[in-house]
């Protein structure tokens, strides 16, 4: 008649419990933090001490590192645009000093930087971020096996605007029943 109630205990011994899905690797989280620095594949392979084909095959092949970089550099991304923010009414009170100076070059530069500021000249968008979770990063890899194995089926034709729906909802099933082999593959299981 009574439900019972779990202890809060209990959640936590849950909660807690270790995961049995693949961690990243200490040298995997290191080859990440240079990569954030901009450095080359070269030069984070001798840092972390791994073939530079490693840090290759984990750039492109390995969905849980690929996922964490992409989250990090989305992290340092919103990190600098919240900086930028802060600075913004700063900037302005400069640029609109410039503007009204008596300098045809100063108040041409600011303005420039106005128009791009509003977006009416040039292109401000902050690059996009890839993927940032295992799943998305191999569903994506599905999906475009899914797309090419479709479009060799269809004797090489093409996907054609016209029945882009219905070929897209078959590459997203075809997708989604090869995604638990997928992720087991991938140690994310």
């Amino acid at each position: 008649m009574y439900k019972k109630i779990p202890r809060c205990d209990d959640l936590m011994s849950k909660a807690t419990k270790p995961d049995k899905i693949r961690q990243l690797s200490q040298e995997q989280q290191n080859a990440i933090e240079h990569l954030l620095q901009g450095k080359s594949d070269r030069v984070v392979s001798d840092a972390v001490g791994v073939a530079r084909q490693t840090i290759w095959e984990w750039r492109n092949r390995d969905p849980l590192f690929i996922a964490e970089l992409n989250r990090q550099r989305s992290e340092l991304w919103n990190e600098a645009r919240e900086r930028l923010k802060i600075l913004a009414n700063r900037a302005l009170d400069v640029v609109e000093l410039q503007l009204d100076s008596g300098d045809p070059k100063a108040s041409l530069a600011a303005a420039k930087y106005i128009l791009q500021g509003t977006r009416l000249l040039g292109e401000t968008d902050l690059p996009p971020c890839g993927l940032t979770t295992p799943e998305g990063v191999i569903m994506a890899r599905l999906r475009n096996e899914a797309r090419s194995e479709l479009e060799a089926q269809g004797k090489g034709r093409a996907l054609h605007i016209i029945d882009f729906s219905g070929i897209e909802d078959e590459v997203e099933d075809l997708a989604k029943s090869r995604l638990k082999k997928a992720m087991a593959e991938a140690g994310l299981s």
